[in-house]
């Protein structure tokens, strides 16, 4: 059903009837009559009102009810807005001082049960998300034309690619770099769609949590693993415990790998690439950074945090050394794009036979069910 379909109150039921007056879809009475639609149906019984006192043939008495009706109106108005200022007044007494980014759990003490309680039933019903944009990831734009490439964009979101990136062919001079390292780097970035998409682009405002996240998230920065295919890179992102969400929020992840590897166009191949990881890199710094002046300020540092603290460390030297392959390596990502593109269809395919199968046993659930004791008593007895 079309989310315009919807009541645009309650946003939960179908929206049945249409105001005369400002053409909002509501479902019913009390829909109608809600505070926040108060202005134009209380100015809609007024109108009627006023109408039917103009009628000649309506008798003084009901002229005397419709005046009491047009009083009380305009009474419960005021007290209305009186009540509505001074919650409002209170609210933000009690909020002064607080900083509404980082001080989320003193806010939500200071709210009243009621106020909790609405904040409740908002986030059930899904009338909060209504109210939180959607991050377009910068990475999710169109294919950019030859002659653009050059052109500046103002609307670029792209993260900066650091300036000073490790020379691959210094870290390894007895070796060549292992053909495994594209698959890893895969699931270093799904990892990190993941947190991106996660918390809705905002992962820098919280860069403990989300650092932690990502490497946690990614078995290649956290348990070494290595992945010999682009399909083990994503099922090991998929099956990390971390990440934790509903499949259809995991499979369109792939399709974000996708992007960063192929690119904004041709001659900017590898600039999404560099980008992520630079970001990555900067990001698990910021972290380690943070972990490093909490341990040396408090001497009785927990366990957790050192070997925390230690996982980044070794999480940064990855991507040091995935930044200097990329660099030189880069195209060699390319490879894999047809290989998640499969791997994309394969998933959303094998998600469309699960629903079908699904929707195939509720149909026949009845028919599965074993019979009841009861009816079996009966069957004896006839």
């Amino acid at each position: 059903m079309e989310e315009s379909r919807f009541c645009k109150i309650c946003n939960k039921e179908r929206a049945k009837y249409t105001c005369p007056r400002c053409n909002l879809g509501y479902c019913g009475l009390s829909c109608y009559r809600h505070k926040e639609h108060s202005d134009c149906s209380e100015a809609f019984y007024k109108e009627c009102c006023m109408e039917a006192l103009e009628d000649q043939d309506v008798s003084s008495e009901e002229k005397q009810k419709m005046l009491e009706m047009l009083d009380r109106l305009e009474k419960e108005e005021v007290q209305n807005s009186d009540s509505n200022s001074d919650e409002g007044e209170e609210l933000s007494e009690r909020l002064s001082g607080l900083n509404l980014d980082t001080d989320s759990e003193k806010i939500w003490n200071r709210l009243t049960s009621k106020e909790q309680a609405q904040f409740n039933q908002m986030m059930k019903d899904g009338r909060l998300g209504n109210l939180v944009e959607v991050w377009t990831p910068w990475w999710d734009v169109k294919k950019v034309k030859i002659r653009d490439v050059d052109s500046e964009n103002p609307d670029d979101k792209t993260p900066d690619v650091l300036s000073k990136i490790p020379d691959i062919s210094k870290l390894l001079t007895k070796s060549k770099p292992s053909a495994d390292i594209r698959n890893n780097l895969v699931n270093v970035l799904f990892a990190y769609v993941f947190v991106c998409r996660l918390y809705n682009g905002t992962h820098w405002d919280c860069p403990r949590e989300s650092a932690l996240k990502l490497v946690k998230g990614s078995d290649v920065l956290s348990k070494n693993s290595v992945c010999s295919s682009t399909s083990e890179a994503i099922q090991l992102g998929l099956t990390n415990s971390e990440c934790k969400q509903s499949q259809v929020f995991l499979i369109e992840l792939v399709s974000d790998v996708t992007k960063i590897l192929r690119g904004p166009g041709r001659g900017e191949e590898l600039k999404f690439v560099m980008a992520a990881l630079s970001e990555i890199l900067q990001l698990l710094k910021k972290c380690h950074t943070l972990y490093k002046k909490d341990i040396k300020v408090s001497s009785a540092s927990s366990t957790d945090d050192r070997e925390e603290k230690q996982l980044l460390f070794l999480a940064i030297k990855k991507l040091e050394f995935y930044l200097g392959w990329s660099q030189k390596c880069g195209m060699i990502l390319h490879s894999v794009i047809p290989e998640l593109r499969l791997e994309h269809g394969r998933l959303k395919e094998e998600f469309q036979e699960t629903i079908q199968v699904k929707k195939s046993i509720e149909r026949n659930l009845s028919q599965l069910r074993p019979p009841r004791e009861d009816s079996k008593l009966i069957e004896e007895l006839s």
